[in-house]
């Protein structure tokens, strides 16, 4: 078996977008005070915009979303954690928890992800992995797994460090992830919620610091984050019939107006366009021994994209047989084709066989002479 591999670099031609919806006046891009941000459609994973968007910064509080993750991955919310000397040490901001209190993990994470209290992140750390660092560890390793490859962490809480980082389109990637969870889907896009301090009889009234809760139609989280190094820093997801964008930005001098810029911009400017049709061939191979010299491959699904003003980067690559021996079923899988759009991978799919391909059948002399020779 012989196999190819081919990367089919280009973009799409301005006359397929005039086809499928008209010609349109050039739209401007939304107006970001941020230097490093970028929007994601978070069911594809498709990038829509963005600028310096795998340039590592310090990202603050940002971080409490993977501290979340990994205690959803460890613990049950259930179960009571016990307030240590270091987390009673944790600097501001905190909700005031000292050592020797104990509390259950369900209003620890309300505490980090609505009103981001380090000392609530430090406490979930140390009851998921016994030591903040080990646990710091951890989180940088299930961010290389789900694919934000530019992030390290070195403690639970985002406070500054040095070697503690991630981009806005890793944290693109993180709070999308976030999200699949119902438990922090929930916490992140809850606007005011009481905790249960273990100093105060009566639980205490915390509110969300992220504004467009309060103020951007479908906003449903996800987390601020603020230090010098840092600066103001969001990372924001809404829904919009069914249609579910993230938008980060680091750094801003208007972080909840550049996220709403950036959200708006995803909803009005983008259609959903049909980039590989699966019942139109995709590439023709040769059949050795075959009824007929050559077959057609197809994708064994569409793949749809979502497209602006802006032509989107669309690289294709392509990992086939570039020829078969006969007989071959409908459906058998010939290779798959990768495609990206801005340098990330998008969607994998299979190239199959529509219909059988036939051997070849010899009559009596063929036969002979295959055997025999003249």
């Amino acid at each position: 078996m012989i196999k190819n591999s081919v990367r089919f670099i280009g973009f799409l031609i301005m006359a397929l977008l005039l086809n499928l919806h008209g010609s349109k006046p050039a739209e401007a891009q939304p107006v970001v005070t941020s230097q490093y941000y970028c929007l994601m459609d978070s069911r594809s994973g498709q990038l829509l915009t963005g600028k310096n968007m795998h340039m590592p910064r310090p990202v603050a509080s940002t971080t409490k979303m993977m501290t979340a993750i990994l205690t959803m991955d460890y613990t049950g919310l259930n179960e009571i954690a016990s307030v240590s000397p270091h987390a009673d040490k944790t600097a501001e901001y905190t909700i005031g928890l000292r050592a020797g209190q104990t509390l259950p993990l369900q209003e620890l994470m309300k505490a980090a992800l609505i009103c981001s209290a380090n000392d609530a992140a430090v406490v979930l750390a140390e009851h998921v992995a016994g030591d903040e660092a080990l646990f710091a560890h951890l989180m940088s390793c299930k961010a290389f797994l789900i694919g934000a490859t530019s992030t390290h962490f070195v403690n639970a809480s985002g406070l500054p460090a040095d070697n503690h980082y991630s981009t806005a389109y890793d944290l693109a990637q993180i709070g999308r992830y976030a999200l699949t969870y119902p438990t922090i889907k929930e916490t992140v896009g809850t606007v005011q919620a009481e905790f249960h301090h273990p100093a105060y009889q009566k639980p205490i009234k915390i509110r969300n610091t992220n504004g467009l809760l309060n103020t951007y139609q479908g906003a449903e989280g996800i987390k601020t984050g603020t230090t010098d190094a840092a600066g103001k820093c969001l990372v924001a997801a809404a829904t919009r019939e069914g249609r579910q964008l993230i938008a980060v930005v680091l750094k801003s001098g208007d972080r909840q107006g550049d996220c709403w810029r950036l959200l708006d911009y995803g909803y009005t400017r983008f259609s959903y366009q049909k980039l590989i049709n699966k019942n139109e061939p995709f590439k023709r191979i040769q059949v050795i021994g075959g009824k007929d010299n050559y077959t057609d491959v197809y994708p064994d699904e569409d793949v749809w994209l979502w497209v602006g003003e802006r032509v989107p980067d669309i690289e294709k690559e392509v990992i086939m047989q570039y020829n078969i021996t006969a007989p071959a079923l409908r459906g058998k899988n010939i290779g798959e084709l990768n495609v990206y759009a801005q340098g990330k991978l998008v969607k994998t799919i299979d190239l199959v066989l529509k219909k059988p391909v036939e051997r070849k059948h010899l009559g009596i002399s063929k036969i002979y002479e295959h055997f025999f020779g003249q």
